[in-house]
């Protein structure tokens, strides 16, 4: 049968139960920065870029037709019987369509920017969805376990049994004598022999 439990100190049990819950702390605290950080990313990446290069867009495509109507109003005019070359018109054109062109392809990225966000997205929750489940579910159950280890402790050091003594010697067992060699000997008493009849006389 085994024998009782040696326990000198929960200190160890509890400073583990403390190094978890800080331990919970710390990475609570970093999983909401990064959620923080992906929020402002989606909101960046699914509204404000589309809407600012849509209307870029807007706004090239406006700057294309101002071109066009300044270089066909320059044309219609001649000087001396010859058709006037409008070469700041036609640059001008050409500068708007470069930057219309520009702003189109502006608008394709993000579209496609939205997709591989999406899908890092997917692939960022299914990942850390491990480190959720164990820091929502499995860091308390730790925890809770180490709490009543340390109740199990405390109840078990306040009810187990005081030390036994070693028994005192009985005050009716003889002393042991000397002996030579250093070894106690144990003579048994014997009873006195009968008198013989002339000692009885």
């Amino acid at each position: 049968m085994p024998g009782p439990a040696q326990v000198r100190s929960t200190e160890s049990i509890e400073l583990l139960r403390a190094a978890l819950a800080k331990f919970q702390q710390r990475v609570q605290h970093a999983l909401d920065s990064l959620d923080g950080q992906l929020r402002r990313s989606e909101d960046w990446i699914e509204h404000d870029r589309p809407t600012y290069w849509r209307d870029q867009i807007h706004k090239a495509e406006e700057a294309v037709t101002q071109a066009k109507v300044e270089l066909e109003r320059c044309l219609m005019f001649t000087l001396a019987g010859e058709r006037p070359q409008c070469r700041e018109q036609k640059a001008a054109l050409q500068e708007a369509k470069s930057r219309l062109a520009y702003c189109r392809q502006k608008g394709d990225q993000v579209k496609h920017w939205q997709r591989s966000f999406r899908h890092e997205s997917f692939e960022y929750d299914g990942r850390i969805g491990q480190l959720r489940r164990a820091l929502e579910q499995d860091l308390p159950r730790a925890k809770a376990l180490l709490g009543k280890i340390l109740r199990r402790l405390e109840e078990y050091q306040v009810e187990q049994p005081p030390e036994t003594l070693p028994a005192e010697p009985s005050i009716a067992d003889p002393p042991a004598a000397p002996v030579a060699g250093g070894q106690a000997s144990f003579q048994r008493a014997e009873p006195p022999a009968d008198r013989s009849p002339t000692e009885k006389g």
